[in-house]
């Protein structure tokens, strides 16, 4: 199977991502158009992949400190060359980012798909689209420390705590200067693909 041919098969299982069907199939017509786009030197617009990441309890969320963005976001970026598995490029960024690798996939594949434009921050990357996955820590945030790295000045744990119901979560936790669409892929997601998990 070519990297083209892998990354397709993953982003038909992003069908069934929150995100819905019609914008994976628009990641997918995108990729299948020039299939360079799955790395940086495609161009300008290009695939990233990147993970949601929780602790085993559910109840926080890891966040990492963009240097460039000046933002807080969750933990993820460019498929390096060579590359073919667009959920292992996901993992290779957390592990890099915030120093964790024991983790357990949550659903099918991508839990989430995003296209978002870039200021001149990101020199030659003018849009991203992203293809974020949803993974689960092994123990609790208490006991799986983070680290920071050289894209990551900062990295935490932050709590997401029930307010009601297993479908509901507060938000109100994360922290000033977190990207602005975070906060509704975390309530998407626990009404989704983590309703009904403990």
């Amino acid at each position: 199977m070519t990297a083209e041919q892998l990354a397709l098969a993953q982003l038909r299982r992003a069908e069934a991502a929150i995100s819905g069907r019609e914008l994976a199939r628009e990641f997918q017509a995108l990729l299948a158009g020039d299939p360079r786009l799955m790395h940086r030197v495609g161009g300008p617009r290009h695939l990233t992949a990147s993970a949601i990441v929780v602790d085993a309890p559910l109840e926080h969320v890891a966040l990492v400190w963009h240097r460039k963005g000046r933002f807080w976001v969750q933990p993820g970026g460019h498929i390096e060359p060579g590359e073919t598995d667009l959920e292992a490029a996901a993992r290779r960024e957390v592990a890099e980012e915030v120093g964790l690798s024991e983790l357990e996939r949550i659903g099918e594949g991508p839990a989430m798909l995003h296209r978002h434009g870039l200021d001149a921050a990101f020199g030659s990357c003018a849009e991203h689209w992203d293809v974020q996955y949803l993974l689960r820590s092994t123990a609790p945030a208490a006991q799986s420390p983070l680290r920071v790295s050289e894209e990551s000045a900062e990295v935490r744990w932050v709590p997401w705590p029930f307010t009601g119901t297993v479908q509901e979560r507060e938000t109100a936790s994360l922290p000033e200067g977190t990207v602005p669409d975070l906060a509704a892929t975390l309530r998407a997601l626990a009404k989704g693909p983590l309703s009904g998990r403990n």
